[in-house]
């Protein structure tokens, strides 16, 4: 099989979303990478079996894809993106539609997700999960003295930081610890300098060792259509670094606990549920064993069925004479 990834680098997902499809050279296929998309906008992809977009939907790649699936070629199109519930976005719901009618399958992160894309007009979506890459194993830096709550959060997590009332949750956490301290990346929390720290960019290869410095990593989400199709892979990338985790009880964390080295939390007992999991130092030893453990196989070279099954099931449509699904 020779099979072709288009993705950007730049775009932190395609760890998750791309690039492990060239692990698929363990099975001795043939897998090349298109960094930024440079040989499909060239037409240079002719010849390959399949070929996998992470993201690009813009009028080039869709001319591009059409062209490629005239020729035979099987298209795997991915996205991890709820277009669906991002306002003012028309145009981009239109372009995403012919993209998903073009490709053969349509790979993604969650059901909630899988739905939407079908109900666009995908004729075949498969859930392929994000899965940890090897070498986010890093060892855990030196502990200092107190305990370091984390969070690691883009600006899209604003509006999460103020419906569930978090800003007031750790500044009363921190008045009742003073060995606690609070830091994030992504996210400014606007708490007190002298017991916050906040990193705006934190590379994605010095991420592991970013996490493994947290004594417990959070993962509050409110409950929205948005969040509710997100992926669970944050509070896997806590469990990879031995650091137990806290989360919300919907969409991507609901169903998980302790057995995955967390705890669930409603909206309303963040405190207690921190101010618990500070004051026990041997339910975080436990969690952290426990999250080790699930996260161990959480990882991607224990998980390549998924994307080499959506890999030979587009294959299989392109040699059929698959037709462009209809738009609905």
């Amino acid at each position: 099989m020779r099979v072709a990834v288009v993705t950007s680098q730049r775009v932190v997902n395609s760890v998750y979303r791309a690039l492990p499809l060239l692990e698929l050279r363990r099975a001795g296929w043939q897998v090349e990478l298109d960094a930024e998309g440079v040989a499909m906008a060239s037409g240079q992809l002719r010849g390959f079996d399949v070929v996998h977009v992470f993201r690009y939907h813009e009028r080039e790649t869709r001319r591009a894809l059409r062209t490629l699936r005239e020729a035979g070629t099987a298209i795997v199109w991915d996205n991890d993106d709820d277009f669906g519930h991002m306002p003012g976005s028309d145009r981009i719901h239109e372009q995403v539609a012919e993209v998903l009618r073009l490709a053969h399958v349509v790979t993604t992160t969650t059901p909630a997700l899988a739905e939407q894309y079908r109900e666009r007009g995908a004729a075949e979506v498969r859930v392929v999960e994000n899965y940890l890459p090897d070498y986010y194993a890093a060892e855990r830096p030196p502990r200092g003295d107190g305990i370091v709550i984390g969070w690691t959060a883009a600006g899209e997590h604003r509006a999460d930081l103020r419906a569930l009332g978090l800003r007031e949750t750790l500044e009363r956490l921190l008045d009742a610890h003073p060995h606690v301290r609070v830091v994030s990346a992504g996210l400014q929390l606007g708490l007190p300098a002298d017991r916050y720290a906040y990193t705006e960019v934190v590379q994605y290869q010095a991420l592991a060792r970013y996490v493994g410095g947290f004594d417990v990593g959070i993962a509050p989400i409110a409950d929205t259509p948005f969040n509710r199709a997100k992926s669970n892979v944050k509070v896997k990338e806590y469990a990879a670094m031995g650091v137990p985790w806290l989360a919300s009880p919907i969409g991507p964390y609901a169903g998980l606990g302790e057995k995955q080295g967390g705890r669930l939390v409603p909206d309303d007992r963040w405190y207690e549920q921190l101010d618990r999991l500070v004051r026990d130092e041997r339910a975080r030893r436990k969690l952290a064993k426990r999250g080790i453990r699930w996260a161990n196989g959480e990882r991607l070279r224990r998980n390549l069925d998924g994307w080499q099954a959506a890999v030979e099931r587009a294959a299989d449509l392109a040699r059929a004479g698959e037709p462009v699904a209809a738009g609905r």
